[in-house]
């Protein structure tokens, strides 16, 4: 009986075993193998050259950082930059946490800020080795043509800036994302039985940890379900959901058991403590002073959506020097109709690599519906009907925006001469080999400025601008003093004072009083619209640069103006 069960067990993950002995079998070249190497070694020069210390710009990786503090520090997931202790932020704890477990390492910010970074840097290395295997084992890529995919998304500029300059989750959640897709091809390739149930369970815990990174991982979920259904997994796919619920379930059912009260989203302000639902129905997630909208608006912001992925987002990802030689991102997000909520002018190159996109993706779905043929449609189902930019959703996405260009390019080749040959990849090739060579070229520039003193990045010039103004609030605020302002988590870390949301003075003045809040600090990365009630009170601390950060002085609450 238990070799009969043995056989059976074999005979179930056979064609599992089959794709790994091919796998196995075709071992790269000693060339490719060489070329691999190099290729790695010169992403990690990259990203180490770029590595700096800035931090918190984005907001977003100032609330990861000051999370991971808050857990690191034993006081739980909570916003210990509020006055008031025990509010809940709704960012899902996945990334935090994990920044925490370095953090306790070297709990001294923002010295340990460079060991923070390493994490997204090491999931960017072992994004371009997981999508290389990947490539080659699933997709039946040529080795030369996978590495060349692979080397090219790893030293994408914004992926390579997203690490180095900022705290951000989008290299860890693009790690997380892959991961899952190459389990569940394992998954359905080991059919029923042991090895299958294994698999699910594995595929399970990575799309739920995709989830707790960011809520879009929704769509792994969703995805990896579907997939075993197809595959005619049934058991597999009871399992998968079964498990989803139970390690995503717990956070959910808490979050919505400990949602921030109104008197505690008054105090604190700000999307760190919207839900989500709410956020939907706005026009710009986290901002309600752009008013709201309804059902009847959605095809609008649809379209829109996908204007600005096919036109400006799948260019800017993945010829990002190209893209800024015709559009400045920076500036474009300075102009008064994006920061109320606009977007930036399209791209027709973008519109050209999108068109060849589709047609790849098509012509997958056509040849063999897999994982990532379910994965990325419905995460950019979700990202269209977000209203927020595009832009960082489609960033993960980016070893596959590239591979069904490749697909693409591919596809309209055999259309053409309508023979199944090797030169079929010739011209792939030739275009991955340029996406590669562009982005080496935009990293190499950003690196050649950063070392150069008379011209250095800006995004490095208005952090230094932020610490100059952090190290005069440390130096002339009493740290009983309450701050309001754009970026509480950032203005918390470096000076210790309780902070909260700048939104709406006129609304919420009367509970800035109450909470005894002193200064007002606008340190937004995007010139904040001066407010003409500003002009009621003292500005005690302006920076020299064209972002204008200063510090705004109201007074005792008991003895200043009505904003």
């Amino acid at each position: 009986m238990a070799n009969e069960a043995i056989e059976r067990q074999a005979a179930e993950s056979g064609s599992e075993a089959e794709s790994d002995k091919s796998f196995a079998e075709s071992k790269p070249s000693r060339q490719i193998t060489i070329a691999s190497l190099l290729a790695l070694i010169g992403a990690l020069a990259i990203y180490i050259l770029r590595l700096d210390h800035v931090v918190g710009l984005f907001v977003d990786d100032a609330w990861y950082a000051l999370l991971a503090k808050s857990l690191a520090t034993g006081q739980g997931y909570q916003l210990i930059n509020s006055p008031s202790p025990g509010i809940l932020p709704l960012y899902p704890p996945a990334f935090p946490f994990l920044l925490s477990l370095f953090y306790r390492i070297w709990p001294s910010f923002p010295d340990n800020i460079y060991l923070l970074k390493s994490v997204s840097v090491v999931a960017m290395m072992a994004v371009g080795v997981i999508a290389y295997r990947y490539f080659v084992r699933d997709r039946k890529l040529p080795a030369h043509l996978a590495l060349g995919i692979s080397f090219a998304a790893v030293v994408s500029p914004p992926l390579v800036f997203i690490a180095t300059s900022t705290l951000m989750s989008e290299c860890v959640f693009a790690l997380i994302f892959l991961l899952t897709i190459v389990v569940m091809e394992r998954c359905v390739r080991a059919g029923q039985g042991a090895r299958g149930i294994q698999l699910a369970l594995a595929g399970a815990a990575l799309a739920s940890v995709a989830f707790l990174t960011r809520s879009i991982g929704v769509a792994l979920v969703v995805a990896g379900f579907l997939y075993l259904l197809k595959a005619r997994l049934i058991k597999s796919a009871i399992v998968f959901a079964v498990a989803v619920a139970a390690f995503a379930g717990p956070w959910t059912i808490y979050t919505r058991l400990h949602t921030p009260t109104p008197e505690q989203r008054k105090e604190q302000g700000g999307h760190i403590v919207l839900p989500y639902a709410d956020q939907f129905w706005q026009k710009r997630a986290g901002f309600t002073h752009f008013g709201t909208v309804t059902a009847a608006d959605l095809p609008e912001r649809v379209a829109g959506n996908i204007i600005e992925i096919t036109g400006r987002d799948v260019g800017r990802i993945v010829v990002t020097p190209l893209f800024e030689m015709m559009r400045d991102p920076f500036a474009e997000a300075q102009r008064e109709d994006v920061q109320a909520g606009g977007r930036g002018s399209t791209w027709s190159v973008s519109f050209f690599l999108s068109v060849f996109a589709i047609i790849g993706l098509i012509a997958m779905m056509r040849q063999r519906m897999t994982m990532a043929e379910l994965a990325v449609p419905l995460s950019l189902a979700i990202t269209v009907l977000w209203p927020w930019e595009t832009f960082r959703f489609v960033l993960p996405l980016i070893p596959f925006v590239i591979f069904y260009f490749v697909m693409g390019i591919r596809a309209v080749y055999l259309l053409l001469r309508k023979s199944d040959d090797q030169r079929q990849w010739a011209a792939a090739t030739a275009f991955v080999l340029l996406i590669a060579a562009v982005n080496v070229y935009g990293n190499m520039t950003f690196i050649a400025k950063k070392f150069d003193s008379l011209d250095r990045p800006q995004w490095l010039q208005i952090f230094d601008e932020a610490e100059a103004m952090f190290k005069w609030i440390n130096e002339h605020a009493a740290k009983t003093d309450v701050i309001a302002t754009a970026n509480p988590p950032l203005v918390y870390l470096y000076t210790g004072a309780k902070t909260i949301s700048s939104d709406d003075p006129v609304e919420n003045w009367d509970n800035w009083n109450r909470l005894g809040v002193r200064y007002l600090v606008r340190a937004s990365v995007f010139p904040e619209i001066p407010d003409p009630s500003e002009r009621k009170f003292n500005t005690v601390y302006r920076a020299r640069g064209a972002v204008n950060f200063r510090v705004i002085d109201l007074g005792p609450p008991n003895a200043r103006p009505v904003w």
